[in-house]
């Protein structure tokens, strides 16, 4: 039976997605990590840069250092490992992916952005990515997901996305929630 990841945002912990999970898969075990980097009254998988773009390769490096850091911590090889991910925790799990395609069985991404305009991801065929945007995000640009989308679309990943009618917050009505759960269900994961 799949596992989800589940990766908080920034200045968020641990704690951050766990209802979210609980929500979109009560069946599934969720693990969920802390960042390495304290953040304001929380944590963070990696530091912006001071104009708060994103540095791609250091992430990547961060992700590879993060698997070989927690290999203990996660499922043996034959599990299937679900990538959850919120906002920086997002960008985290798209370099999750980036590093070690392989590992991961497919990615849910909320309010993401790419890791860099012209990032390039290894060969995916089939793997089945979903991306809920927020159209009013504040802290996000317009093109950031369907960006995103066409570069995972490239690496012949399977892409869903969808962009909905809320900021860089849950959306109204459980929407987010929702969505992820119909999208489980289609792809047949747990």
């Amino acid at each position: 039976m799949p596992r989800i990841i589940a990766l908080h945002g920034s200045a968020r912990d641990e704690t951050d997605l766990v209802e979210f999970s609980a929500k979109i898969a009560p069946h599934l075990d969720v693990i969920a990590p802390r960042g390495d980097f304290p953040e304001g009254d929380g944590y963070t998988f990696f530091r912006r840069r001071s104009d708060r773009s994103v540095p791609g390769p250091e992430v990547c490096a961060l992700a590879e250092k993060w698997l070989i850091d927690n290999a203990q911590n996660l499922p043996p090889l034959d599990e299937e490992i679900v990538l959850a991910g919120y906002s920086s925790g997002a960008i985290f799990a798209e370099a999750l992916i980036a590093v070690r395609p392989e590992r991961f069985a497919a990615a849910i991404l909320l309010r993401p952005e790419p890791l860099a305009d012209e990032f390039t991801f290894p060969g995916m065929a089939g793997k089945p990515i979903l991306i809920l945007a927020g159209r009013h995000d504040e802290r996000r640009q317009a093109n950031d997901a369907p960006g995103l989308a066409t570069q995972l679309r490239a690496a012949e990943a399977r892409v869903s996305l969808h962009v909905l009618d809320t900021g860089h917050g849950w959306a109204p009505h459980d929407e987010d929630a929702r969505l992820v759960r119909a999208w489980l269900a289609q792809e047949g994961i747990g």
